[in-house]
C-alpha cells in the first residue's frame, strides 16, 4: 500500500512539474509528460516497476477512453456525408496498406503483427489533437472539423478491430470452432447489453440527476467506465475497450453533455496518467541502441501519415490548404495503438518484444509529432502557398471577372446573411468560397461566387478586388483570415477591410495585418448583454448607443481589462452624464395631472426640463409656467439619465392606480 501510494505521488508530482514547465515554455503539456514519463521510468530513475506502470497506464486509458466513448455520437458523421468518409476510409486503408507491406518486408514479424502494427499506425492520437485544437480555439474551424471527424471513425474503427480480436487469435488446444463460439456468445452478450442499457440508462441517469444532483452524477459516471472495464474483463476483453463501450452508450442518454461535463474535470489528471506511463514504458536501452533506425522510422512514419491524410482529403473533396493542414495534425500514432498493440499481445498476436519496440515507436511519433498539431495551421497555408495551391483548380466565376462593391470572403452563417442584406438592397457584392458544399449553398442563393482561396492574391484580384469598395472576411480559419486581410491590404491601402475575429487573441493581429475594424464575436455578445440590461434599467437609447460607440472605437479596450487613455475616460463620464431627450405619456393617476407647471416644479425637484408638450396631437413648444399639466399628454423632457429616472418615478402614477 505505502509503495502504491509512492507511486501515485511521483506520477502527479511529475505531471504537475511537467505541466508547469510546458506551459512555461509554451508547449503542448503532452510532451512534457511523455519526457516525464521516459525519466521516470525503469529504463532511467528506476523509480516505478514495469508491472505497476503497466496498471497505472491502463487505468489512467480506461478513465481517458470512458470520455472519448462519451464524445462519440454518429450524428456529426452522419451529417458530414460522403466527403468524410471518402477521406477517412482512404487514410486508414491507405496507411495499413502501405505499413504492413513495409513492416511485412523489412521485418520477420510476420503478415499478421504487419497489418496489426498498421493499423496501429494508421489511427491518431485523440488526445492529442483535440486538447490541441481546443486550446486554440480552432475545434470549429474547417480544418478542425475534418480532423475531428476523421478522429471519430478512427475511433469507430480501432473498437470493431479490438471486438474482433479474438477470431484471430487460438489459444494452444482450441479449435476454431471453439473461438467463433466463444466470439458470438461475448457478441452476443454485448448487443443485449447494449440494447437494455439504451432503454434502462437515460431513465436511470435522469433519476440520479434529478435525486443527486452534480454529485450522484461524478461518482456515477466514474462508476460506469469502472464497471464497463470490469464487465470487459469478465468477457475476457480488454478494460479500456469497456470503457469505452460504456461511454458510448451513456452518449446516446440526454444528459451525455452534463456527465462529460461532471467527467471532464478529470480528464487532464486522465492525460497525464496515461502519457506518463507510456513515456516510462519506452524501452530507452532499444532506443539507444538502435537510435538512428527509431528517428528513422518516426519521421517515414510521421511524413507517410501526413501525405496519405493530405492525399485522401484531397479525394473527399477538401481545399489543400485544409487538407494539408489535416495531414499535419493527424501525423502521430494514437493512444489506441497501444492499447490495440497491448491487446493483441495478450491474445499472443504480437509478442512482447515487439510491443516494446512499438511503444518506443509510438512514444517517439508523439515527441517529434506533437508539436506539429499547434503549427499545423500556419505550416498549412505556408507549404499550399509554396506549393502554389489554389483550391478546386483555377478559380470559377458565374460570370467571368464580376463587379463587386463588396467582396466576402466565406459562405457560412455570417457571410450568408450579409451576402442575403446586400443583395436585398441592391450592393453588388461576389463571394469567394473554397467549399464545395458551400459554394453550391450561395449559388442557389442566388450569390455571385468565386470557387478558391481567398489566401491567395489571384482570387482575390479575380474577385475584383481593385475595384471593391469593401472586403468582408467572415472565416473561421484564423491563420486564413489573417493572410486575406494582409494580402487585401497589401493591394489596395484604400480599401475598408472588416474581419470577423472569433476569440481575444485574434484582435491585434487582425488589425495589425490592415484590418480597418475588426469584430469579436465575444464582445459583441457582451455589448448586447449590457445593453439589454441598461435598456432594463430605462437608461435613455442614446445614451446606451453612445457607449457602445466609444467600446467600439476604443478597440475593445475596456472590456479586454487594458488600460484607456485618460479622453476615453472623460468621454465615457461625459456620456453617462450627458443631457438626453425622451418622451414621457401622462397617465390619469399622476400627480401632476391637474396641476401647472410652476406647482409641480418638475425642474427643481429633478433636474428635468420641459421642453414641448403634445396634447391632441398639437405640439407646445416651450410651455409657460402656468400651463396645465391633463392626462394623455406627452411630455418631451430634457437631462441626464439619472435625473430622468428620478422624473418618471415622480410623473408615475403611485402604487395601485393606473399605471404608465
Amino acid at each position: 500500500m505505502y509503495h502504491t501510494l509512492t507511486d501515485v505521488v511521483v506520477l502527479f508530482g511529475a505531471g504537475l512539474l511537467a505541466a508547469w514547465v510546458g506551459r512555461y515554455l509554451r508547449a503542448p503539456a503532452v510532451i512534457g509528460f511523455l519526457l516525464a514519463g521516459v525519466a521516470l521510468g525503469p529504463n532511467a530513475l528506476h523509480l516505478l516497476e514495469r508491472e505497476r506502470i503497466e496498471f497505472f497506464a491502463e487505468l489512467a486509458l480506461v478513465l481517458l477512453l470512458f470520455t472519448i466513448g462519451l464524445e462519440l455520437s454518429p450524428a456529426p458523421l452522419l451529417q458530414a456525408g460522403a466527403r468524410l468518409a471518402i477521406a477517412a476510409v482512404g487514410q486508414i486503408g491507405l496507411t495499413v496498406v502501405i505499413f504492413a507491406t513495409g513492416i511485412a518486408v523489412f521485418t520477420d514479424w510476420g503478415l499478421g503483427a504487419a497489418v496489426l502494427c498498421g493499423i496501429a499506425i494508421s489511427l491518431s492520437s485523440t488526445a492529442i489533437v483535440l486538447k490541441q485544437l481546443s486550446d486554440a480555439g480552432e475545434t470549429d474551424s474547417p480544418a478542425g472539423g475534418l480532423m475531428t471527424g476523421i478522429l471519430l471513425i478512427q475511433d469507430v474503427f480501432v473498437i470493431l478491430v479490438m471486438i474482433a480480436l479474438p477470431l484471430f487469435a487460438r489459444e494452444a488446444g482450441v479449435s476454431s470452432g471453439d473461438v467463433m463460439i466463444k466470439f458470438g456468445v461475448g457478441f452476443a452478450v454485448l448487443v443485449v447489453a447494449t440494447v437494455l442499457a439504451q432503454r434502462l440508462l437515460p431513465l436511470l441517469v435522469r433519476e440520479i440527476f434529478r435525486r443527486g444532483g452534480q454529485e450522484l452524477m461524478t461518482i456515477f459516471a466514474v462508476a460506469m467506465a469502472c464497471g464497463g472495464a470490469w464487465l470487459a474483463g469478465l468477457a475476457d476483453w480488454s478494460w479500456p475497450l469497456g470503457a469505452c463501450v460504456a461511454g458510448l452508450l451513456l452518449a446516446q442518454t440526454d444528459l451525455r453533455h452534463q456527465l462529460f461535463a461532471e467527467i471532464s474535470p478529470f480528464r487532464s489528471a486522465f492525460n497525464a496518467l496515461f502519457f506518463i506511463s507510456i513515456g516510462m514504458l519506452a524501452d530507452l536501452h532499444f532506443a539507444s541502441r538502435h537510435a538512428g533506425v527509431i528517428v528513422t522510422v518516426v519521421v517515414v512514419i510521421l511524413l507517410a501519415k501526413f501525405l496519405i491524410t493530405s492525399f485522401a482529403s484531397r479525394l473527399g473533396g477538401w481545399a489543400p490548404r485544409i487538407a494539408i493542414t489535416a495531414g499535419l495534425g493527424l501525423c502521430t500514432v494514437s493512444e489506441f495503438g497501444y492499447v490495440l498493440a497491448a491487446e493483441a499481445a495478450r491474445r499472443h498476436l504480437l509478442t512482447p518484444e515487439i510491443v516494446r519496440q512499438f511503444v518506443t515507436v509510438i512514444v517517439g511519433s508523439m515527441l517529434l509529432g506533437g508539436p506539429l498539431v499547434p503549427l499545423a495551421g500556419r505550416l498549412g497555408l505556408w507549404l499550399s502557398l509554396r506549393l502554389g495551391l489554389t483550391g478546386d483548380g483555377p478559380a470559377r466565376a458565374e460570370d467571368g471577372h464580376p463587379r463587386a462593391d463588396v467582396i466576402v470572403v466565406g459562405y457560412g452563417v455570417n457571410g450568408r446573411n450579409l451576402s442575403q442584406v446586400l443583395k436585398a438592397t441592391a450592393i453588388p457584392c461576389v463571394v469567394i468560397e473554397f467549399g464545395r458544399t458551400l459554394a453550391e449553398a450561395a449559388r442557389r442563393d442566388g450569390a455571385r461566387v468565386i470557387v478558391g482561396d481567398a489566401t491567395r492574391a489571384e482570387i482575390l484580384e479575380h474577385a475584383g478586388l481593385r475595384g471593391a469598395k469593401a472586403l468582408v472576411v467572415a472565416i473561421a480559419d484564423r491563420e486564413a483570415a489573417r493572410r486575406v486581410v494582409a494580402q487585401a491590404r497589401q493591394a489596395r491601402s484604400d480599401l475598408y477591410v472588416l474581419a470577423r475575429a472569433r476569440f481575444i487573441a485574434d484582435l491585434n493581429s487582425l488589425y495589425a495585418a490592415g484590418a480597418d475594424d475588426v469584430i469579436p464575436e465575444e464582445f459583441e455578445t457582451s455589448i448586447e448583454i449590457f445593453a439589454h440590461v441598461l435598456e432594463r434599467f430605462h437608461v435613455p437609447r442614446n445614451v446606451i448607443d453612445q457607449q457602445v460607440t466609444l467600446v467600439r472605437a476604443g478597440r475593445y479596450r475596456m472590456l479586454r481589462g487594458l488600460r484607456d487613455d485618460h479622453a476615453t475616460r472623460m468621454e465615457w463620464a461625459q456620456a453617462l452624464e450627458a443631457a438626453v431627450t425622451e418622451t414621457h405619456f401622462l397617465v390619469s393617476g399622476s400627480p401632476a395631472v391637474g396641476r401647472t407647471i410652476r406647482e409641480f416644479d418638475l425642474r427643481a425637484r429633478t433636474g428635468v426640463t420641459i421642453v414641448a408638450i403634445t396634447r391632441n396631437g398639437k405640439p407646445t413648444a416651450n410651455p409657460p409656467p402656468d400651463f396645465r399639466f391633463e392626462a394623455s399628454d406627452v411630455l418631451v423632457l430634457v437631462g441626464g439619465h439619472n435625473a430622468l429616472t428620478k422624473a418618471r418615478d415622480l410623473l408615475a402614477a403611485p402604487s395601485g392606480g393606473e399605471e404608465d
